[in-house]
């Protein structure tokens, strides 16, 4: 008899893996806190890789729908200072292929709607997690009188995963960024100069420690993230700052970060809609490794949580969906076995390090003082890589990537 598998949260990997499931017929339910499909803005959009994420989807049967909505023009990437003048451009041909854009809210969608709504539990927050002495494990969630006992607890809830500690005593630590994180809704009807200013795909300017990227969604909108290299606590400890006061924070952020840069990219930040949201970035530290555990399991970011500056992050935890699919679908009867060999793969391996690594070498390069020199050079090399043969960054080009 096929066992019990529960997964805790519905963001990339989480999802991934149950649209796997289900489209083998191996059952599972999926815990998500937020009460329902549009309580929260899911982000931007993300590039999703061909041995990777694209991937993931296709074995998951949702090749058909991916393409419907992926955006091969979006893949232009453009790097300046402060004055907006480019150092680095890379325009996607017209019959670009390999790593195309996807907004974040659509791929959550794609994966959402190829489950049977009953297999999905919303407005469950997770509060406690015991290992029992069969193996199994029980769930307690916030506000649900009966606990849930399942064989096999699948970790993909993140950052401050509550299923982690059963595992490690590691924490993510901060990276030294926050990203202010913004949105222009409409953006070529309502600043038509300013859309044909950033252009196409992801614009990222860099100058003097701070930094502001721009990338294109496909809903007409453009994520704006102005990018600090400020204390972890900088957004929340100032008793003055009042982040729903959309003209004070606007006008703090121009005048202490951006003063003086191009009056466009000032005018970027001044008409980002209401609602801006400071976020503290954080990555695991590398080396995490922790011995099996009968009846739990991590994926994505609640095992290897790290920066964007390397563009794997949500490419890799749909890869440990898949990986970890893998395992079940061959052991499903044993599914000990399956983690066994899952975490032998790519929790003892320590697959994501080197991603890791390199996206926080480059995160510091960009936040530099002399940025955005260091970081365009870098950027150069890994553009070479990714459009070359869309591989995930390893181990093999870190030296070339680095010069190290």
């Amino acid at each position: 008899m096929t066992e019990h598998i529960a997964i805790i949260g519905a963001g990339p990997s989480g999802l991934t893996l149950a649209a796997l499931l289900q489209h083998h017929s191996i059952p599972f339910t999926i815990y998500e806190r937020e009460r329902s499909t549009s309580a929260r803005f899911q982000g931007g959009s993300l590039d999703l890789h061909p041995e990777s994420g694209q991937r993931a989807l296709f074995e998951a049967g949702l090749r058909e729908q991916f393409n419907k909505f992926a955006r091969y023009h979006d893949q232009d990437y453009r790097f300046g200072d402060k004055n907006a003048v480019t150092w680095l451009y890379h325009q996607a041909s017209a019959d670009a292929v390999g790593r195309p854009e996807i907004d974040r809210s659509m791929l959550r969608e794609i994966l959402i709607e190829s489950l049977d709504p009953e297999n999905i539990r919303w407005d469950h927050c997770l509060s406690k997690v015991t290992s029992l002495e069969d193996g199994r494990v029980e769930l307690v969630f916030d506000n649900r009188p009966e606990p849930v006992v399942t064989d096999l607890l699948v970790g993909a809830d993140g950052c401050w995963s509550r299923a982690r500690p059963l595992l490690t005593t590691w924490k993510p630590e901060y990276t030294g960024l926050t990203v202010i994180d913004c949105r222009i809704s409409d953006l070529d009807k309502k600043f038509p100069e300013l859309g044909r200013f950033v252009g196409q795909g992801t614009y990222f300017c860099l100058s003097g420690g701070s930094g502001i990227f721009m990338q294109r969604n496909g809903d007409g909108s453009l994520r704006v993230y102005p990018c600090l290299r400020v204390k972890e606590d900088w957004a929340t400890s100032d008793p003055t700052f009042d982040w729903d006061d959309h003209q004070k924070m606007t006008e703090l952020l121009i005048n202490t970060f951006f003063s003086g840069w191009d009056p466009r990219l000032r005018d970027i930040i001044r008409n980002v809609d209401q609602g801006m949201t400071p976020r503290a970035q954080y990555r695991m530290p590398l080396g995490l490794r922790y011995d099996h555990r009968q009846g739990l399991t991590l994926i994505g970011d609640s095992l290897h949580v790290m920066s964007w500056f390397a563009g794997e992050g949500a490419n890799l935890a749909m890869l440990d969906a898949l990986d970890l699919f893998h395992e079940i679908h061959a052991h499903p009867e044993d599914l000990d076995l399956a983690v066994r060999n899952y975490e032998i793969k790519v929790v003892t391996s320590g697959r994501a390090d080197v991603t890791n690594e390199m996206s926080q070498d480059l995160l510091v390069k960009a936040m530099s003082d002399d940025s955005p020199r260091a970081y365009v050079e870098g950027m150069a090399r890994a553009m070479d890589s990714w459009f070359a043969d869309g591989k995930l960054l390893d181990s093999m080009n870190r030296d070339t990537l680095f010069g190290e």
